[in-house]
């Protein structure tokens, strides 16, 4: 069995086995949360830790500016004098098209104002008005840029795109690499309030799945040569 299969069996049981947990056991996102929240306050708040500060700032103008890049790459890998940036059109779509349909169609624009659920900062057990609702249920409570899943984390899990396609080996380290910067995220937004667990755990799998849509469309045109591994 090639090893990408038994890689998507693998994480496809993870995630079904965390959604089984905090469905069951909803209370994990406040316990966890209750770590980060001490005297009416959030851990990292008002710019206190000024590393987490320049990681919320940067990661969402850094996703901005690599969606730049890529479109710039792909326009200008029309030109026959860019031979360099041609050869590397297909790779570009790639990304670029994983981009727009994972962390901004699936995560911002679907999930985050599709599911309205409230933020920790604004629900009633850390002094909020809003009502704390379980993840995967929908909710009312927010009504634009909502809680679940985690716009950051999505947006650093993104990296393992950059080893998408290469060996299996690569693919690995990047897959190691995006699970790194996923966490780091998913700790600044938990002490900032910004997140319940569950909103940065799948998160990270909202990306993942969604490069796995985005390869098997462009093997359904042909844009990608067959899988050999």
């Amino acid at each position: 069995m090639p090893s990408r299969v038994i890689e998507l069996r693998i994480a496809g049981v993870v995630f079904a086995l965390l959604a089984v947990l905090f469905v069951a056991f909803p209370e994990i996102d406040l316990a966890t949360s209750r770590h980060f929240y001490q005297d009416g306050r959030w851990a990292f708040s008002d710019g206190n830790w000024p590393l987490f500060e320049l990681l919320y700032r940067g990661t969402p103008r850094a996703g901005q500016v690599l969606l730049i890049i890529l479109t710039g790459g792909l326009l200008l890998g029309t030109f026959k004098r860019l031979p360099w940036l041609q050869a590397r059109r297909t790779t570009l779509g790639f990304l670029l098209a994983a981009a727009l349909l994972g962390p901004v169609l699936l995560v911002d624009a679907t999930l985050k104002d599709g599911w309205h659920r409230a933020r920790p900062t604004t629900v009633t057990e850390f002094g909020g008005p809003l009502k704390f609702t379980p993840a995967f249920m929908l909710s009312d409570q927010c009504v634009k840029n909502c809680s679940f899943v985690s716009g950051h984390v999505a947006t650093a899990a993104f990296v393992m795109a950059f080893g998408w396609l290469a060996t299996p080996a690569v693919r690995r380290r990047w897959l190691l690499v995006s699970l790194a910067t996923a966490t780091l995220l998913a700790l600044v937004r938990l002490t900032a309030g910004g997140h319940f667990l569950s909103d940065t755990l799948f998160a990270w799998f909202a990306t993942y799945f969604s490069l796995w849509l985005t390869e098997w469309i462009f093997r359904r045109l042909k844009w990608l040569p067959p899988v050999t591994d």
